[in-house]
């Protein structure tokens, strides 16, 4: 389908061609011989779906294969630049490029590898390929009832605007100066949390245990709730089980759930709150801290942890949790698929005692860390809010390269000065 045909103009000097002119390879990879059981500890990375977001790459749950498995899967050998594109199931057309310590790694069938040539800049691809009026336009020509999914030959068919290589160079540097910032951001993020979760084990090395409980005012789950469906109502957001992960909470996963009648104050959340995922094989046992001033509910497959001042200071009671991950996961009763973990079990949860006493240094470092880490966010969130502005202006010419340069300018210089 030619571009003009998809409501878009092409601007002067630029050219219309399909992903199969400006590529040398699309191709998908499979899962290895013995599946997630030839999975090793380390290796070659074996790059999966849920690898690939938006824009970045995520390190959780990457697998590795040994040489000799990886063997099989030479032909998706990854390159640098590669741009990586799922083309199943629901986290379809999430894409972005190639982190360089993923060179040489594999990808599995649920992710293709999209491999520029010399006609066009590989961010450059990457970004076109995630503006959001493309994904629908890719989305519409996905098959399956059940499983969405693209193959090869759609991804070569469809269509690209090519401005001259000068300018997709600067239009990539203008959105990748934007990424690149973000993805340091994450880092400093992550470093704080490293940070804190080691001064936290070098405190408890010898402490003795207690239950979670003792240092709980109350351990509840979420609500059921209403999702809201344009309904007179204001909606208000509830968090769910996709919303925590490795420790951290991302509410824009949330959904939109009607107003309770009666408000439940134990299953919204509250700053340093330790939420806890509940039921489900796969997402049981995943923890986080709730950083925000601003309170949330939580829904019926999340537990609150709600700490109790006497005993501890807030802040500290996730960071104990936070290693125990399996055991809460081990924790959970009930048959494959329908596990689940109820208050009173996770209550029984084995952590450090440490006396307020113990606590109140160790604690005052973790709020420090816990506020550049919740400061970083900020940021990043008001960086991507703009990255995602400036996509469909440059990716359409409708708006100049300087003039987009000059914003990301000035928003990179004011987080420097508010630092």
């Amino acid at each position: 389908m030619r571009l003009l045909e998809l409501g878009y103009e092409l601007p002067n000097n630029w050219r219309e061609a399909t992903i199969s002119n400006v590529t040398s390879k699309v191709g998908s990879g499979a899962t290895p011989r013995g599946g997630s059981s030839v999975y090793t500890n380390n290796g070659i990375p074996l790059v999966r779906s849920q690898n690939v977001l938006d824009n970045s790459f995520s390190n959780a749950g990457l697998a590795f294969l040994s040489d000799q498995s990886a063997s099989s899967l030479k032909n998706v050998e990854l390159r640098a630049n590669d741009v990586l594109l799922n083309i199943t199931g629901d986290s379809i057309l999430r894409c972005c490029l190639l982190p360089d310590v993923m060179i040489g790694g594999r990808v599995n069938q649920h992710v293709a590898i999209i491999r520029a040539s010399d006609a066009v800049i590989p961010l450059y691809l990457q970004k076109w390929l995630v503006q959001d009026w493309f994904k629908d336009f890719m989305l519409s020509h996905s098959a399956g009832a059940t499983r969405k999914a693209i193959t090869k030959g759609q991804i070569l068919s469809f269509p690209i605007a090519l401005p001259p290589l000068p300018e997709q160079r600067r239009i990539a540097g203008v959105l990748g100066a934007l990424d690149d910032k973000i993805e340091s951001n994450l880092r400093v993020r992550n470093l704080c949390r490293d940070l804190g979760g080691n001064l936290v084990a070098d405190t408890v090395r010898s402490a003795p245990s207690t239950q979670l409980e003792h240092y709980a005012a109350s351990i509840s789950r979420g609500v059921t709730p209403q999702y809201y469906k344009d309904e007179d109502a204001s909606p208000v957001l509830v968090l769910n089980q996709k919303c925590i992960r490795d420790g951290w909470v991302t509410p824009e996963l949330a959904r939109l759930m009607i107003p309770r009648a009666r408000e439940k104050s134990q299953a919204i959340a509250r700053l340093d709150d330790l939420l806890v995922n509940s039921t489900g094989q796969g997402t049981l046992g995943r923890v986080a801290r709730w950083d925000s001033d601003d309170p949330i509910y939580v829904d019926s497959h999340v537990t609150v942890v709600k700490a109790d001042p006497r005993r501890i200071y807030p802040v500290l009671m996730p960071y104990l949790v936070f290693p125990l991950q399996d055991e809460i996961e081990h924790m959970a009763t009930g048959s494959t698929g329908q596990t689940e973990l109820s208050p009173s079990r996770l209550a029984q949860l084995n952590v450090p005692l440490l006396s307020l006493e113990e606590q109140r240094p160790l604690s005052a470092r973790l709020v420090a860390l816990e506020a550049q880490a919740h400061y970083c966010q900020v940021q990043s969130l008001k960086l991507t809010e703009l990255r995602d502005a400036l996509l469909p202006e440059l990716m359409s010419g409708r708006m100049r390269v300087d003039e987009a340069g000059c914003l990301v300018s000035e928003a990179l210089d004011e987080e420097v000065r508010s630092v």
